[in-house]
């Protein structure tokens, strides 16, 4: 009996190690296949002449993808196994144009004419009393008699022999006098207003001051800006190719252009080409790329994040922080 039982455990102990080598794999898989992308892009003087398209593919092509534009128009097709996702031939995303107006004729076909509806015959005349009606009126009609509005006339007094006398001038100085003082009053409290919110900033930028001095910040910020820049090398395109020419209408804005590209040119000059045009309006190039990406990367890049002690306190702190 106790045989028995120890070979059941036996062969449930060895189901568990292959349930966990399965799941181990099949997370290594998920982890280190890389996603391939390959991405292409061209222009030639217009918004009508871009052209791009987009492939990937994932997990030994068990996900594959491909976006295109061309043409102003969008199409987009996503292969999961063996479910199919996109928008086809027949349902492209295109500029949209003017409808024709239900009522319009379509071609062929004569326009119907509305006619006027006639009115029915009249109803008879109540026995009600009827309006007065002014000599020299028409039959089919009537001119109502206008009412005399009375003019105004200026307020008396009760015994109706005198106008009554306007606001004296004393109480005309108190009204102004009123006025005035509650204008000053406005002035005074929007002027505390305003020094109570330059007081308040002044503190606030004081404890930002402190928060961002601080060395455990310190130290925790300069490690987010290490793990950033090795992540943007692990995300760099393995192959890549950039032909640009570009021009503008001033050629200050040309001078602007380049001046903004040369930031970024040390880490893309090895496969750019620029052609700044000062002389004419000119907008054409090509975009070539090609990489892989992992998921690796961003787990190291959270693990190395989560594993300093001072990013793990700066968070904390940053919870805290209130202004």
């Amino acid at each position: 009996m106790l045989h028995i039982i120890l070979l059941i455990l036996k062969i449930i102990g060895f189901l568990l190690l292959g349930i966990i080598a399965l799941l181990l794999i099949l997370a290594a898989s998920v982890i280190l296949t890389p996603l391939v992308y390959k991405a292409e892009l061209s222009a030639d003087n217009s918004l009508e002449s871009i052209k791009g398209r987009i492939h990937f593919h994932w997990l030994f092509h068990l996900l594959e993808g491909n976006l295109t534009y061309k043409d102003g128009e969008f199409e987009w097709r996503i292969r999961a196994a063996w479910k199919k996702f996109g928008n086809g031939e027949s349902s492209k995303t295109t500029f949209s144009q003017p409808e024709e107006h239900p009522e319009s004729p379509k071609s062929g076909q004569k326009p119907v004419l509305m006619t006027e509806n006639k009115p029915g015959p009249t109803a008879a005349p109540s026995d009600g009393p009827k309006p007065e009606m002014h000599k020299g009126s028409s039959s089919t009609g009537y001119i109502p008699e206008k009412k005399e509005i009375p003019e105004k006339t200026d307020k008396t007094d009760p015994e109706g022999k005198k106008p009554v006398q306007k606001e004296s001038l004393s109480l005309k100085t108190s009204r102004i006098y009123e006025r005035f003082r509650k204008f000053k009053e406005k002035i005074k409290y929007t002027f505390r207003k305003i020094c109570d919110k330059i007081k308040a900033l002044k503190k606030k930028k004081e404890r930002i001051t402190a928060f961002l001095q601080n060395t455990i910040h310190k130290n925790a910020f300069s490690r987010l800006i290490r793990e950033v820049q090795r992540l943007l090398r692990f995300l760099r395109p393995s192959k890549a190719a950039v032909d640009l020419e570009f021009g503008f209408t001033d050629p200050a804005y040309t001078g602007y252009t380049l001046a903004w590209i040369s930031i970024l040119y040390p880490m893309i000059g090895e496969f750019t080409q620029l052609k700044p045009d000062f002389e004419h309006r000119v907008f054409r190039g090509s975009l070539y790329l090609k990489g892989k990406f992992r998921i690796l990367y961003v787990l190291i890049f959270v693990w190395n994040m989560l594993w300093d002690k001072n990013v793990r306190t700066t968070y904390r702190h940053i919870r805290k922080f209130r202004l």
